[in-house]
């Protein structure tokens, strides 16, 4: 069975992050970034659709920050593209999937969020890249390997992903 392909989404602004806590769905009951499935669209066109379905804010300026290759995440594999971005309109609002809420950088709920969160998250907030491999069984995290990519030497698995992402 092909991974699921979807994306995540963070905003930040000053020393604030954006989550959501999810009401229903993949990650119910979680802080998370703000993501979905890729439907029919470019990984960037997902993360626009998402921000402004879950929390009702346009997005301007995402930068693929990321990517998480899950596998048996209750049974299924999962390669997520990780977005950043710093501008944006409109007040994030409550949806029927999300409850959006700013957190200090220093105050993020990580025993609320995925387990790997507390990996790479900080990644994301330093302003860094990633390619990220984590193994689940269900909803525990078994198995772990983060690697960071410096902007000025780009891997080619992170450049493929980058170029997905047109």
């Amino acid at each position: 069975m092909k991974p699921i392909k979807a994306t995540l989404l963070y905003i930040l602004k000053d020393d604030n992050i954006l989550l959501v806590y999810k009401k229903r769905g993949h990650g119910e009951g979680r802080w998370n970034g703000i993501g979905g499935k890729i439907e029919g669209e470019s990984p960037v066109q997902c993360a626009i659709r998402e921000a402004r379905e879950e929390a009702g804010v346009d997005v301007k300026n995402v930068e693929l920050c990321g990517i998480i290759y899950f596998s048996n995440v209750f049974g299924r594999d999962w390669d997520v593209f990780v977005f950043r971005a710093f501008d944006f309109e409109g007040e994030p609002a409550e949806s029927e999937e999300v409850l959006p809420e700013w957190f200090n950088i220093n105050e993020i709920p990580y025993d609320t969020m995925w387990e790997d969160d507390r990996e790479w998250l900080p990644v994301v907030i330093r302003g860094d890249y990633f390619v990220g491999r984590y193994d689940f069984d269900g909803d525990k995290l078994v198995k772990s390997e983060l690697s960071i990519v410096s902007k000025n030497s780009l891997n080619l698995e992170f450049a493929k992903a980058l170029k997905e992402t047109l």
